[in-house]
């Protein structure tokens, strides 16, 4: 069916059919279309819930739905069959939410006289078990609750069908394999469109001075060319600070989800990698380097090439714009400009949040001590900064205080 409605209307190109002998192949199937498909199409609920279930990305998964249109289609049929003629039987519904049941049979006059069994337990998808959906269709004929079976799934219909019960398969009609082939497209060209925007990565030294000694320009150089062999691109510029390389989203998705990241912090990471996606090459270097001051405060993701740990975040544009959202809740808050917030970030990546006097914050920022001290106050007052300790004692004068900012807050008050 699926086969045919694709190539009346042009897709069948496109198309690429993997069939399974059971649904819990479908992990097995998803790893093994994911590089070559941009977009997964499942033949029904079952398969896309499982896959979601062992942890595969929803971004390029769908499903054809059984929609209301199939069950009009399986009613009518049973409607206009010979061995329920002059009434209407019992039955039992899997993989059909009680709301489309319940609006079919409201929309055709029947007494709402049948029972549905959830796919999952409490919508969670690790709960998903053929046999109990099997034993309940079963218990509810013997019970004599029901009369007849209807089933979405091939597995469940065919047990059923072996033990001689009353049991009738709920297949898709063709406009409803049509509406999701011609969604599986419009998706399929985002996809695509998505792939080819610009990403630009940034990658500098870890702040940290230990790590700092350890790794040279020299170092810095190397690094750079191990990751965009990895990830992709062409480096367009490297210096005594950082190197810059431009590539495709699309190549940074591929080679990125391939890595085996992980969210447990690695001793030292010698580099920071912070990846932007936008419009054009100014856009995602912005974000780039925005992706960078994230790592600051909240260093989440890691990899290691060659013996050699990195710190590794992306920002696209969705994520910029709630960024940029927060930056002016935090701005309004503070009483200072966006720009500000923005430029504290970049200032502690050099300077030690957990440790640093009015003194430090004035030179790293560029601005005189008195200004310091007084924005110092501010972020005080508003819980952002805290005093924890005095300095030692460098010339005749009172020790300065040292203060910690949390980050944290400040920045990225929603993560």
């Amino acid at each position: 069916m699926i086969e045919r409605v694709a190539k009346e209307i042009g897709l069948d190109s496109i198309l690429v059919v993997a069939k399974y002998k059971s649904p819990h192949e479908t992990a097995e199937l998803v790893h093994a279309l994911q590089p070559v498909c941009p977009v997964i199409l499942f033949s029904g609920r079952l398969p896309y819930r499982l896959a979601v279930s062992v942890g595969f990305a929803t971004d390029n998964l769908d499903y054809i739905p059984h929609e209301g249109t199939d069950l009009f289609r399986a009613l009518a049929l049973v409607a206009l069959g010979k061995g329920y003629t002059g009434q209407f039987p019992k039955f039992s519904f899997d993989c059909m939410t009680e709301h489309d049941v319940s609006e079919a049979y409201e929309e055709l006059r029947l007494s709402d006289d049948y029972h549905v069994i959830p796919l999952e337990i409490d919508s969670d998808p690790s709960e998903i078990n053929l046999d109990r959906i099997i034993s309940t269709h079963r218990s509810l004929l013997e019970q004599g609750k029901i009369e007849h079976c209807f089933t979405c799934i091939r597995s469940v219909f065919e047990t059923l069908s072996a033990s001689r019960l009353p049991v009738i398969r709920i297949n898709h009609s063709r406009i409803s394999v049509r509406q999701a082939l011609l969604r599986a497209q419009l998706r399929h060209e985002l996809v695509h469109v998505e792939a080819s925007q610009v990403a630009i990565c940034v990658l500098s030294q870890h702040s940290d001075s230990n790590t700092r000694k350890k790794h040279s320009t020299r170092g810095l150089s190397k690094a750079a060319r191990l990751c965009s062999d990895l990830l992709g691109g062409r480096i367009v510029k490297i210096d005594l600070n950082e190197a810059l390389w431009i590539t495709t989203r699309g190549a940074i998705d591929r080679h990125l989800n391939a890595l085996p990241l992980s969210s447990v912090s690695m001793p030292e990471p010698a580099f920071i990698l912070g990846i932007g996606i936008g419009p054009n090459a100014d856009q995602a270097e912005a974000f780039a380097r925005q992706a960078q001051q994230r790592t600051s405060s909240s260093a989440t993701r890691y990899f290691q090439i060659e013996q050699t740990a990195f710190i590794v975040e992306k920002v696209d544009p969705k994520e910029a714009r709630e960024e940029r959202q927060s930056d002016l809740e935090t701005a309004r808050n503070l009483q200072v400009s966006p720009a500000v917030i923005r430029r504290l970030g970049v200032v502690f990546q050099e300077l030690d949040p957990n440790g640093f006097t009015s003194a430090e914050l004035a030179k790293s920022y560029s601005i005189q001590p008195r200004s310091a001290r007084r924005l110092l106050t501010l972020l005080k007052d508003r819980g952002f900064v805290e005093e924890c300790g005095l300095g030692a004692r460098h010339r005749a004068g009172r020790p300065e205080l040292i203060y910690r900012i949390f980050l944290d807050r400040m920045l990225f008050p929603i993560r």
